[in-house]
């Protein structure tokens, strides 16, 4: 979308919408990278020991609330950090759900960050914050968004043979 700026309300241009398509595709990418697995094969814990598909889509869900919350805070606070919390107790507990319960609870989270996303002017996407001791704008912080899916969605397609 180099040069191409596209404001999702309006239809005026907008420097950002790259960065909030990129966000706005993860349910759907991830969504494909499941491919109509099974809840069994979803729950599954990889031999390495490492998340099974379930603990990742609960991770993802639980931190994309969060995070959501503090991109909102970003766009409308001065110099909000992000509220901690405990990932690890807020994913295990959500990791043995209905599979579909968590991509649709994925797809909410997501579509409240878009949301809000669509609606923040240019202006506004330097904007500082603080999550994990470091300061960063809200741009950094939607970058960082689309690379955390892209993480997660390939290793769901590792797992899966995707």
């Amino acid at each position: 979308m180099t040069g191409t700026r596209i404001d999702f309300v309006t239809g005026a241009p907008e420097k950002y919408a790259d960065l909030v398509e990129r966000i706005s595709t993860g349910p759907q990418r991830l969504r494909d990278a499941l491919g109509g697995a099974s809840a069994s094969v979803i729950r599954r814990a990889p031999d390495d020991g490492g998340w099974s598909v379930a603990r990742i889509l609960a991770h993802l869900v639980v931190v994309t609330q969060h995070n959501g919350v503090f991109i909102y805070r970003m766009a409308t606070m001065t110099d909000p950090a992000r509220m901690p919390f405990d990932e690890a107790e807020e994913s295990e507990r959500l990791q043995n759900a209905n599979p579909e319960s968590l991509l649709q609870a994925f797809e909410d989270a997501v579509s409240k960050v878009v949301g809000e996303l669509s609606h923040t002017p240019d202006a506004s996407w330097g904007r500082p914050g603080r999550k994990n001791g470091l300061r960063r704008s809200l741009r950094q912080e939607v970058i960082s968004m689309g690379d955390h899916f892209d993480e997660h969605i390939a290793e769901v397609e590792r797992q899966l043979g995707g």
